[in-house]
């Protein structure tokens, strides 16, 4: 796409010489597994599906490592309607408006893209997922029968990781889609509890354009953000099935854990014990999740 501009001169019109154009465009065409049309979209997963395969400034991924099962998942659900107030209404929970240029690498590229959906991208058995910022209910449950080894325990996350309020940039439209502030995000009980000190973490939304999704994309922040207990252990091959960014129940006497939810951030597989009789173990790192991170009602 390209446009020929030609402007007749006028110093009254024109005091500060040749001004800036811009467009508003709908940029490219993609191809969506569910209905298996190429259209324009504002569906982040299918976005970043193109992205991931894109042979010109993409990955160049085969589409063998596209889990298009997981794509197709993530696409309804970007696609399902969230409420929202002022004024009031529906939207898409999750969209993606944006453009990046060819200097930046593919990984602030990618990044960018999964900010609008607060989530991330994982590589796991040759294929790519995608993991949009949704509660996931838990189908695994990890007891003291799969656990074989020691457990690593951390109930807090260090100063320098915590925040009580979130701040940041989006692109908002009546601005010309302009970096802009969106609405500081504060929570009274979290500044209570780290001493009545406002302690601000920073996310940049430069791929959506709407505030009420920026407001619910920054909430998930502040909320995982304060979901401090994280723990490392190594199991048996049930936690074989399991993969990241997956979501499981842990079930502890000693640690006081029943049926606790935690999501997997970290995950491998080795073989362990002695060398003439090794035993296979599924090594995790856990850090716990809740359904109420992910809630959002309009009077939030």
């Amino acid at each position: 796409a390209y446009v020929y501009a030609r402007i007749n001169f006028d110093s009254d019109v024109y005091p500060n010489g040749v001004p800036n154009i811009t467009f508003e465009v709908e940029g490219k065409k993609v191809f969506d597994p569910r209905s298996s049309a190429t259209a324009f979209s504002t569906n982040p997963a299918l976005c970043i599906r193109d992205f991931l395969l894109n042979d010109r400034y993409g990955l160049d991924a085969d589409a063998t490592e596209i889990n298009d099962t997981n794509f197709t998942a993530v696409a309804n659900t970007c696609d399902e309607t969230v409420t929202i107030a002022n004024p009031s209404g529906t939207e898409n929970r999750f969209t993606m408006n944006g453009t990046f240029n060819l200097d930046k690498t593919p990984k602030v590229i990618l990044e960018n893209m999964l900010s609008s959906i607060g989530g991330h991208l994982i590589y796991s058995n040759g294929q790519f997922k995608l993991r949009p910022a949704v509660y996931e209910t838990p189908t695994v449950t990890l007891d003291e029968e799969h656990i074989r080894s020691g457990i690593s325990l951390n109930t807090r996350i260090s100063k320098k990781e915590l925040f009580n309020a979130v701040k940041g940039l989006y692109s908002e439209p009546d601005n010309n889609y302009q970096p802009q502030d969106y609405p500081i995000l504060t929570n009274s009980t979290f500044e209570t509890e780290d001493n009545s000190e406002r302690i601000f973490g920073e996310f940049n939304f430069p791929m959506t354009t709407s505030s009420h999704t920026v407001q619910r994309l920054a909430k998930i922040q502040l909320l995982k953000a304060r979901q401090q207990i994280s723990f490392s252990a190594e199991f048996n091959l049930k936690a074989f099935e399991l993969d990241i960014g997956d979501t499981v129940q842990i079930t502890n006497s000693r640690l006081g854990f029943t049926n606790k939810t935690f999501e997997i951030t970290n995950w491998s597989f080795a073989m362990s014990g002695q060398s003439d009789a090794p035993i296979p173990v599924v090594a995790c790192d856990f850090r716990e999740t809740a359904s109420a991170v992910y809630d959002f009602t309009t009077s939030d």
